[in-house]
């Protein structure tokens, strides 16, 4: 039955819709509500032999962004802009209906009558019954056209319902797609990129309000002090809306193991054997359901406060992420809030690996394992003398043992089976079982591609549970620690289940793909297609955003391993990874930009450049840790976070550049130098440019490839090719049309004068400017400068670009 709103649409609007969805020529879209579903059409000449394949989503979410591909079947791969749990296809001779079949794509099945098709020569027109989508009353849909005789029967992609969708082969990265909205249809993208890029400040509560001076290393709490939930006021709030964040993600407020004795409501102080710093790791998670008390002005009253942070965001339009830790927990880990969903309690601890055990137990039988029981953890000597940093200073006795562990041991949280886990593995933490056996990475035991009937592992029944819990609480979304280290199909499944609940919910992956602890995709179809980058397999199985750790790390080895700038265009992922990238230039794992011992000792003026650069290249999310805009340098010893470049996660400390901003919680940056001001207006400045168009939703074309010859192209004497200390790119938005050139200048000291940027003729057509076009330049971040040139002039001589200060970013704005 098709819902009254999907058969009455304005012919005002379906006449407009017919307009934007017009496709290059030969080929044109229209869309319109029939009493038997949706009708999709195209026309144009010579449509009797090609294939037109329509993805729909599902109302539960589930589904994949990787379309199956087959040769001489579905061809060459397609990433789609949401998860379609129905591939519609018609072809010259037969109709064929594809369903996500939970972990994977069913065969190819005869249309029947599941949907109705109308072909000639110059027509295609499908029409998709709501019934496809699961009931849910909406529908998303995307339409696009090949020609599956092309390539070797590998297929070759011609055009799709997505106007700003160009023809091509290969890989084909469909960013748009239609959904139907009240009486209506509209044109939308993955991530709402229309309406805001978005913009994360991470910070810890831990320092964010801490302005107590004291910082004695290994510090208590009372000596050191320790910021709270309500330092986040609306004073802090409106400062990071105004800077152009669009979410805030306080980092750590999950309840964590601590040395901190709260016995006074129930919780007290760990045993500091299993602790990493005196304040505790913010990823060895005690209760998933519970804040840490630390941050509460009265701590029994721990949650309300966390739920009025979360509402004081909302008020001042910012959205809510927090931590969530699937691979491990602490090893101390007890449920006070849900302890009916405690993790451990029914496990069969006989068993190594087992279905609903929610734990990998280290038996007394099995030899692989070392010496043991009992679990012996390295936090003393020999003699039993303390070696943990935390040991030392804390007065609890330390042994080297935890009770719950002399019979039964557990698989330390970093994936290290062993009665013995070594100081430098996540000893204080414990591995959660999802079904897959990481040594052998043979076993599974949870549905996949191949066993789709497996049933669901207890532990990804609990996990949901904690995800629903904070959404009802909330919660916006969730930054996920270590995503790559769980099944891809637990995520496929949960992520499903958490946008039933709230569609828009956020979820970004912390991931690496050259971990060798990942866990590859079960589903042989989606390997094929990702060869195994993990960062496919998440994306596919729903999440918004993953890391984008390979591009930092080259920018990073520009400045201390030799690279040049021109090695970035060899780290850049697939358009599919590439869009949906987190770029960042700090965070809570990685050293500060203006670390002494860091960034070749270059100080907080690194920053402009490198985060400009990263934060451009993609109209993914991007994120900025807090400290970061006024050039926190953490130096010294803070206590376990030892003399490392980062500020500690481990201990209680406060910024001392930061507190500065932070003026005895004013928030107005009363006490920093001018020097610290300008940096700070340098990132706000750079936030707001990168939600343009252009960079919000535009694409990427990199140039100095075209460039290394070119003797203007920021050259040092002593070099013979372009490109070491200078990258180049172009963003252009096909919707608006607006055309961005970004040039930065990575280099510490060396002004490069008289610099030229050649846009060869590639680079014209991707900017659609005709060859005799005059072209208008204005400087959009930096001295605003404004300058005149030819397309003719540009791909021959170059963009005049000029003088090239040391570490500087230019973000020219092109106009006709």
């Amino acid at each position: 039955m098709i819902p009254r709103f999907l058969r009455i649409t304005p012919p005002v609007l379906l006449a407009s819709l017919s307009c934007a969805l017009s496709s290059p020529s030969p080929f044109e879209w229209s869309v319109n509500n029939t009493p038997a579903g949706l009708m999709v059409e195209v026309s144009g000449t010579g449509l009797k032999d090609l294939t037109l394949f329509v993805a729909v989503s599902r109302a539960d979410n589930s589904g994949s962004m990787i379309v199956p591909f087959e040769k001489q079947k579905e061809g060459s791969t397609v990433f789609l802009p949401f998860k379609a749990g129905a591939i519609l296809e018609s072809g010259a001779d037969n109709n064929f209906l594809r369903v996500w079949g939970g972990t994977r794509w069913d065969e190819r099945l005869p249309s029947e009558q599941r949907f109705a098709v109308s072909r000639s020569d110059s027509r295609i027109a499908m029409t998709i019954p709501e019934a496809l989508s699961g009931g849910s009353g909406q529908l998303k849909v995307i339409a696009y056209l090949k020609n599956l005789e092309a390539n070797g029967g590998w297929g070759e992609f011609l055009a799709s319902i997505d106007p700003s969708q160009t023809s091509g082969d290969g890989d084909i990265v469909l960013r748009k797609f239609l959904q139907t909205e009240g009486s209506g249809f509209a044109l939308q993208s993955r991530g709402n990129t229309e309406h805001a890029k978005t913009r994360i400040y991470q910070y810890l509560p831990r320092l964010f309000g801490n302005t107590n001076e004291t910082r004695k290393p290994n510090g208590f709490l009372e000596e050191n002090g320790v910021g709270k939930f309500e330092d986040m006021n609306e004073a802090a709030l409106q400062s990071l809306k105004d800077m152009g964040f669009t979410h805030i993600w306080p980092t750590g407020v999950l309840q964590q193991a601590t040395a901190t004795d709260y016995s006074s409501i129930g919780e007290p102080a760990d045993d500091p054997d299993l602790l990493k710093g005196i304040a505790g790791s913010p990823y060895a998670i005690k209760d998933y359901f519970d804040v840490s008390p630390d941050y509460a002005v009265d701590p029994a009253k721990r949650l309300e406060e966390f739920q009025s942070l979360i509402s004081r965001a909302h008020a001042a339009g910012l959205q809510v992420i927090i931590d969530f830790v699937p691979n491990h927990v602490a090893r101390s880990y007890q449920s006070t809030v849900r302890p009916d969903l405690n993790f451990g309690d029914k496990d069969d601890r006989s068993q190594y690996m087992a279905l609903n055990n929610n734990f990998y137990w280290l038996t007394r039988e099995a030899k692989p394992f070392g010496k043991g029981p009992p679990l012996r953890l390295p936090t003393v000597d020999a003699e039993g003398r303390p070696t943990s940093p935390t040991c030392k200073v804390v007065k609890a006795p330390s042994d080297g043992l935890f009770a719950p562990e002399t019979e039964h041991g557990r698989v330390t949280g970093s994936s290290l089976a062993s009665w013995e886990p070594d100081s430098g593995s996540w000893y204080e933490t414990v591995k959660l079982n999802y079904g897959f056996e990481f040594a052998g990475r043979e076993i599974r035991l949870y549905p996949h591609g191949n066993q789709p009937e497996l049933p669901i592992p207890d532990t990804w029944k609990k996990m949901d549970e904690i995800i629903a819990y904070w959404q009802e609480l909330g919660v916006d979304g969730f930054r996920v620690d270590m995503a790559h280290m769980v099944p891809p199909e637990f995520w496929h499944w949960m992520i499903a289940r958490a946008k039933t609940r709230k569609p828009d919910v956020f979820f970004m992956a912390e991931a690496y793909d050259t971990d060798p602890g990942k866990v590859p995709a079960g589903d042989p179809l989606v390997a094929e297609v990702g060869g195994g980058n993990v960062m496919f397999d998440l994306l596919n199985a729903g999440f918004d955003s993953v890391y984008d750790d390979a591009t930092y790390n080259k920018v990073k080895d520009i400045y201390e391993r030799g690279a040049w700038a021109n090695d970035l265009d060899k780290v850049m992922a697939r358009p599919f990874v590439f869009d949906q990238s987190l770029r960042y230039a700090e965070n809570h794992d990685e050293v500060r930009l203006a670390a002494k011992a860091q960034w070749d000792g270059i100080g907080m003026q690194v920053g402009p450049p490198v985060t400009a650069l990263l934060f451009a290249l993609s109209r993914g999310p991007v994120m900025l840790y807090s400290g970061q805009e006024v050039g926190e340098p953490a130096d010294g010893i803070e206590g376990f976070g030892e003399d490392d470049s980062r500020t500690s996660i481990f201990d209680y400390w406060s910024m001392p550049e930061f507190t500065k901003w932070v003026n005895d919680k004013k928030f107005d940056g009363g006490k920093l130098s001018d020097q610290q001001k300008a940096l700070r207006q340098f990132y706000s400045d750079l936030l707001h440019v990168v939600n343009e168009p252009a960079f919000r939703n535009g694409d990427f074309f990199a140039l100095n490839p075209s460039n290394m010859e070119n003797p203007a192209y920021a050259q040092l004497p002593d070099e013979k090719a372009g490109g070491h200390w200078v990258y180049s790119f172009l963003r252009r938005d096909p919707d608006s049309g607006q055309k961005f050139l970004v040039v930065v200048n990575l280099h510490r000291s060396h002004a490069f004068s008289d610099v030229r940027v050649i846009l060869p003729p590639e680079a014209l057509e991707f900017l659609e400017v005709s060859k005799s076009a005059n072209l208008n330049f204005e400087d959009r971040l930096g001295p605003k400068a404004k300058f005149q040139s030819t397309a003719q002039e540009v791909s021959t001589k170059g963009v005049p670009i000029g003088s090239l200060p040391p570490l500087t970013p230019r973000f020219i704005e092109i106009t006709e």
